[in-house]
């Protein structure tokens, strides 16, 4: 059974229809990258694939459940307890440190506060980043906010891991880094990973590549 399965799922913004019967599905420790030049929808799909946002038309289903016939909360739930969204604006929240931002889904998760220094630090190491925990959000570099990101995401080790241009803020080092975090949770921890990306031309060599243009998904 599909983890992750989106059938002819539409989606109009303003008055254009960005995602026109798109229909995807992803198991448990696959990886798909979806590449698509900017303003092709590539956001909007991620956002559905995370829960984050329903579509017009079509079925969203995660973990067997039609995810359109849950209520608003149950939703939130299943998002905070089941997957980990990178946005590529980071959202990360500027008054909490880079620990406690990290920490805040282990939190509302409820994981007592003794084992959650463990997972944070694993977190913050696995993406090369060891020595900025006491740091704020404004102290960051563009591609050091993304990895913390990252590590917000991956720290309750999700289920399902969206990652919305992951890559975009860095550099060749990093890259690698975070595609090596990448393969672990899928091979080790069985994660599913959706990952968006403008980039075109470059081999990630991480799984499945389909392309997004015009709506369709090829």
């Amino acid at each position: 059974m599909s983890l992750l399965e989106l059938r002819e799922a539409s989606k109009t913004v303003g008055s254009e229809l960005v995602l026109n019967k798109i229909s995807l599905s992803l198991g448990s420790g696959d990886v798909v990258v979806i590449r698509g030049r900017s303003g092709v929808g590539k956001t909007t799909l991620a956002k559905i694939a995370s829960l984050l946002l329903m579509p017009d038309e079509g079925v969203v289903e995660f973990m067997g459940s039609d995810v359109s016939k849950l209520s608003d909360f149950s939703r939130s739930l299943m998002r905070l307890k089941y997957v980990g969204y990178v946005d590529q604006e980071f959202t990360l929240l500027p008054r909490l440190t880079v620990y406690n931002n990290v920490e805040l889904p282990l939190a509302l998760l409820g994981v007592p506060k003794d084992l959650r220094r463990g997972l944070v630090v694993d977190a913050l190491n696995s993406v090369g980043l060891k020595s900025v925990e006491e740091r704020y959000p404004n102290e960051l570099s563009g591609g050091e906010k993304q990895r913390v990101a990252i590590a917000r995401a991956i720290v309750k080790k999700p289920k399902l891991l969206v990652a919305d241009e992951p890559f975009s803020n860095l550099d060749d080092e990093a890259i690698q880094t975070v595609k090596e975090v990448f393969r672990k949770l899928s091979r080790e921890s069985g994660t599913a990973v959706l990952i968006t990306t403008t980039d075109l031309s470059t081999d990630y060599g991480l799984g499945i590549t389909k392309i997004l243009a015009n709506g369709k998904l090829t």
